[in-house]
């Protein structure tokens, strides 16, 4: 198959030219490429090629682990511009298991989006017990997840299991006795509105505390939807001490990650008690909106996640202290990152490519996914610059926001996954 006349970008660069594919690969990114003889042609003038997103943050419907709900998740991951999805494992049942990580192998031919499986770092029925980890690696596993208030001897087990397979941690940074009942940020809006806050210090101590586990470690962790910019500052002088360290026998690799509704939205759309705002971590006030911005622009923060953890409307319709954490956006995440990047904040489509899909890519330890040049997998996305869509949904809090760059196909592993464009 050929994609021809796209604009071709990833965090290389752009030109416009062909792509070819053969057996899932691609195998030639060329000014023009003359078909062979019966060979499928995608036609793409005037549309956009990237490198298909990876999300390493996501969760499914009600958090309730079913073929029904993955394939849903898949399908919305899909239609967002996402090839690859992280499933976080704290749902019911877990995901962490041998049945867990056998399910998500047995529907990769139904997926569209690739779900991938982690391991929790402590036995969900045993808290007190390490995982097994090494099954759980040979099963697919591609990293191990652990909270921050997990038990210190075994978060360094844990760690050296992730070394041992090369695979990174994901670090979710809380310290749930300070949150305790809180269901917003804690500030002048949430004292005004008589609801229970959530400090900026039960992620920023955890921050602290996990940053330095992984770079006594060496190892490669992600942390999870950081939303203070303290949070950043921490492991940004983390990563400064090693750097100046004579020392280099022992190379952490730290990933910052955000949310894509921290970049976009503020705690102002908590007002008049409106739950479709109610998420996790809390949305943060204007101020730090714009600091967490200006640090992705600058690099530092490498990821961007959907934060996806659709929630039943019986779950959302409740007093806002009883309502459910969640956000189910997925399904317009390539959108919103190009609005919100290209459109209002000038970045290039190259720096776009990098944190959607070139650093998740390094992140998960794919040499071969995140970019788009010979040898490399076929994830791919053909997005529409101009095309915009309407959100038109009264319960999301970004009801009559305006997206542009509409997700018009997508591949994975060269398989076309929407099917909205056909072969000429």
């Amino acid at each position: 198959m050929i994609i021809k006349g796209a604009m071709v970008c990833d965090a290389n660069g752009e030109q416009r030219g062909d792509v070819r594919i053969e057996k899932g690969k691609i195998v030639a990114v060329e000014r023009s490429i003359m078909p062979k003889s019966g060979e499928e042609v995608l036609g793409a003038d005037n549309l956009i090629l990237l490198p298909g997103a990876i999300d390493l943050n996501t969760r499914v419907s009600n958090s309730i682990l079913s073929k029904e709900n993955l394939l849903k998740l898949s399908c919305k991951a899909a239609l967002g511009g996402i090839s690859q999805a992280v499933l976080i494992p704290d749902c019911k049942p877990t995901s962490s298991s041998e049945l867990g990580l056998e399910l998500l192998h047995a529907l990769k031919d139904e997926f569209k989006a690739q779900i991938l499986g982690i391991s929790d770092a402590v036995n969900v029925e045993n808290p007190k017990s390490l995982n097994e980890l090494a099954i759980l690696h040979k099963k697919g596993a591609k990293g191990i997840f652990a909270k921050s208030n997990i038990d210190g001897n075994l978060l360094r087990r844990a760690c050296e299991f992730a070394l041992m397979f090369d695979v990174p941690m994901f670090f979710s940074c809380e310290d749930e006795s300070l949150s305790a009942n809180g269901v917003m940020n804690d500030g002048e809006l949430s004292s005004r509105l008589g609801l229970p806050a959530i400090p900026t210090l039960s992620e920023t101590k955890e921050v602290a505390q996990m940053s330095e586990v992984a770079r006594f470690m060496g190892i490669k962790a992600v942390f999870l939807a950081l939303a203070t910019e303290r949070s950043v500052e921490i492991i940004e002088e983390v990563k400064n001490i090693h750097l100046k360290s004579i020392s280099k026998t022992k190379t952490p690799h730290l990933f910052l990650q955000t949310s894509i509704h921290h970049l976009m939205l503020t705690e102002n759309l908590c007002n008049h008690y409106n739950t479709a705002a109610k998420i996790k971590p809390p949305l943060k006030s204007e101020s730090t909106r714009t600091k967490l911005l200006k640090r992705v622009k600058r690099g530092e923060i490498e990821l961007i996640t959907s934060l996806q953890s659709a929630k039943s409307q019986a779950q959302k319709d409740l007093a806002f202290e009883e309502a459910a954490f969640g956000i189910d956006m997925i399904e317009c995440f390539v959108p919103m990152c190009y609005t919100l990047f290209v459109k209002n904040e000038r970045m290039n489509l190259s720096e776009l490519s990098k944190i959607l899909s070139l650093n998740p890519a390094r992140a998960l330890g794919f040499s071969e996914k995140g970019l788009i040049a010979e040898g490399y997998d076929a994830d791919l996305i053909l997005i529409d610059p101009k095309e915009t869509c309407v959100m038109d949904n009264p319960d999301s809090p970004y009801n009559d926001w305006i997206f542009y760059g509409v997700v018009k196909e997508m591949f994975v592993e060269g398989k076309q996954c929407l099917g909205f464009y056909t072969h000429s």
